[in-house]
């Protein structure tokens, strides 16, 4: 978990540094970095100082903590020497192919709501190796059309030993795709696979099941030779599928 995000969990911490902000005290990098995200949504600033009992949260605002400490620490990738180069390469790409500037922050910031919320295991430090691994996928996600896609897919279906085998390519990799990037291509994450388990593969027969885990893992690998999934991004994905090879 990003250490900006970890920060502002805690509204009161949020509330501190806004009440900082007002009363003109000097303010940390970090606290300077939320002040400018919450300034520039005013609307998610609003719903976190307003309400009568400020000790509890609404959902709304509870919503609207997450998303400043999300969006600051987006802001931070930029002053960080290690993630800022691929973070300019990931933000540039994004542009190229048309997304705004609010649509590429929320790009990035759900990258970080990945890697601090999107798997199981408790995080107790950030992951920048993960993430700066992740940025360097969004070129290629990027510029990613539909007849690629379905290139992808066709080419995997032709490479099967069986009709079975290319039946069950055929339907995991495009339910995949469905679930995955049905609004434009994403990173594929835990959630996605979970979607895909469970409307694909989850109460077949066994075999069935098994074809289905075998050609979703063959999928995904497609995709790593691709660029579209890096190598910790394949491990983690495989993992959650029980790939005993992952």
């Amino acid at each position: 978990m990003h250490p900006l995000i970890a920060r502002y969990l805690s509204p009161e911490a949020a509330r501190d540094t806004l009440q900082k902000e007002k009363d003109g005290a000097p303010l940390e990098p970090e606290e300077r970095l939320f002040v400018q995200t919450a300034n520039a949504h005013p609307d998610k600033r609003g719903i976190l100082l307003g309400g009568k009992d400020k000790r509890r949260l609404s959902s709304d605002a509870e919503a609207a903590v997450i998303f400043l400490a999300a969006y600051a620490a987006t802001r931070a990738l930029a002053e960080d020497p290690t993630l800022a180069p691929a973070t300019a390469k990931a933000r540039e790409a994004l542009a190229a192919e048309g997304a705004s500037e609010d649509e590429t922050d929320a790009f990035i910031a759900s990258i970080l709501m990945e890697e601090a919320f999107g798997y199981e295991q408790e995080v107790e430090s950030f992951d920048s190796t993960y993430v700066q691994e992740t940025l360097g996928e969004v070129p290629a996600l990027a510029a990613l059309s539909r007849e690629q896609v379905d290139a992808l897919i066709i080419g995997l279906e032709r490479s099967a030993r069986d009709e079975k085998e290319r039946d069950a390519r055929a339907r995991v990799s495009r339910a995949l795709v469905n679930v995955a990037w049905e609004e434009g291509p994403t990173p594929i994450n835990p959630e996605h696979i979970e979607a895909l388990y469970e409307a694909e593969i989850e109460g077949k027969p066994e075999a069935e099941m098994e074809a289905g885990l075998r050609a979703t893992v063959d999928f995904l690998q497609v995709l790593a030779r691709e660029g579209l999934i890096g190598p910790q991004r394949l491990s983690r994905l495989r993992a959650q599928l029980g790939d005993e090879e992952a």
